[in-house]
C-alpha cells in the first residue's frame, strides 16, 4: 500500500517553517534563506502565513532580490509564476526585462503571467517584444495578457497592432482589446464592451464591467452602463462596475485621495482592495500616512493596507 503524500508534504513544510526561525538567527546564508522563502511562497501547502513569508523575504531586498530574479528566470513553473508577479508588484527595476524574456516561454501559464506583469508595470521598454509576440500567440489567455500589456504601456502606436483583435472570434479577447485601446486614448470600441455586457460569456461580461472605467472619453455612456449593472437586483459583477464608476470619477477629479478613502470604507471587499491599491500607487506623504494609519488596525482592510506597505518597501510600518 502506498503511503499518503499529504502527511509527508506537511511534515516537510513544517520542517521548512522551523528552518525559517533558525535562518532568522543566522543559521543560513541570505541566498539560501531567500530560496527557502520563495519555495514556501510558491507552495500551495504553506505552514507559515504568506504575509510572514513576504515580510521575511522583502525585509532585506538587496540580499534577497537576486534570488527572486533568478527564480523568475529558471525556477519551476509555480516558482516562476510567483516570482514574476512579486517582481511586478514591488516594481523591481529588473522586472520588465525579466518578464519580456518570459513572453516566449513554452509554458502557457508563464507567458500569461509575463504579459500581466508588464501590464502591472505599465511598461514601454518591452513593447517591441509584446507586439512581435502577438501574431504567433495561439493561447487566448496569453493573447489577452499581451494586449493588456500593450494597452497599459502608454505607447500610442501600439493601437494599430492590437486593433485587428476587435474582430477576434473570442469575445473575451475582443473585450480586452477594447479596454487596451481605451487605455491608449481610443474610445472607439465602447460598443464591444456594451455588447459583451449582454452576452453569455461570463468572463467577458466581468471584464467588460471592469473595463467600463477606462472609457473616460465616453464617460456618460460608460457611467450609465455601470450604474445599470449595480441597480440590477440579479446582476453580476457589481463590484467590477463599482470600480469602473470610481475610476471614471477619479479621472475627472483632483481629490483622488479623498475619493479613494471614502471608497475604502464601502462594504464591497473588491472595491476596498482596489481603493487601497490605488492609494498605494498615488504616492505622496498624505497617501503614505493614510496607509500607515489604516495598517495599524488589525482587520481585513488594515491587513491589506499593511500588505501594500510591505510591497512598497516599508516593512517597519507594515510590522507595526
Amino acid at each position: 500500500m502506498k503511503p499518503s503524500l499529504k502527511p509527508l508534504i506537511f511534515c516537510l513544510l513544517i520542517g521548512q517553517g522551523l528552518a525559517l526561525s533558525q535562518d532568522a538567527a543566522g543559521g543560513k546564508a541570505p541566498g539560501d534563506q531567500a530560496k527557502t522563502l520563495i519555495k514556501l511562497l510558491a507552495s500551495k501547502d504553506r505552514s507559515v502565513p504568506k504575509r510572514e513569508l513576504l515580510e521575511r523575504l522583502l525585509r532585506d531586498r538587496k540580499a534577497n532580490l537576486p534570488e527572486v530574479r533568478q527564480a523568475a528566470r529558471d525556477g519551476d513553473r509555480e516558482t516562476r509564476l510567483l516570482a514574476l508577479r512579486l517582481l511586478a508588484e514591488i516594481k523591481d527595476p529588473e522586472a520588465a526585462r525579466i518578464a519580456g524574456e518570459n513572453l516566449a516561454s513554452r509554458e502557457v501559464a508563464i507567458r500569461r503571467r509575463a504579459g500581466s506583469a508588464l501590464m502591472i508595470l505599465e511598461d514601454e521598454t518591452q513593447i517591441a517584444k509584446v507586439l512581435a509576440r502577438l501574431p504567433v500567440e495561439k493561447d487566448p489567455g496569453a493573447l489577452k495578457s499581451l494586449i493588456a500589456a500593450a494597452g497599459s504601456s502608454g505607447h500610442a502606436a501600439a493601437a494599430d497592432s492590437i486593433r485587428p483583435y476587435l474582430l477576434d472570434a473570442n469575445q473575451s479577447v475582443r473585450v480586452n482589446t477594447a479596454i487596451a485601446l481605451a487605455r491608449l486614448g481610443n474610445m472607439e470600441a465602447l460598443g464591444t464592451i456594451l455588447d459583451a455586457l449582454q452576452g453569455a460569456d461570463m468572463q467577458a461580461r466581468r471584464e467588460a464591467a471592469y473595463g467600463l472605467g477606462f472609457f473616460s472619453g465616453e464617460r456618460q455612456k460608460a457611467r450609465a452602463a455601470a450604474q445599470a449593472i449595480i441597480d440590477n437586483p440579479t446582476g453580476d459583477w457589481k463590484a467590477e462596475a463599482g470600480i469602473s464608476l470610481l475610476r471614471l470619477e477619479l479621472a475627472a477629479s483632483d481629490e483622488k485621495l479623498k475619493l479613494l478613502t471614502n471608497a475604502s470604507t464601502l462594504r464591497q471587499p473588491r472595491v476596498q482592495a482596489w481603493s487601497i491599491q490605488e492609494i498605494a500607487r498615488l504616492g505622496g506623504k498624505d497617501a503614505a500616512a493614510w496607509l500607515q494609519q489604516r495598517a495599524a488596525v488589525n482587520d481585513p482592510t488594515g491587513r491589506f493596507a499593511s500588505l501594500q506597505l510591505l510591497l512598497k518597501g516599508e516593512s517597519a510600518h507594515a510590522r507595526k
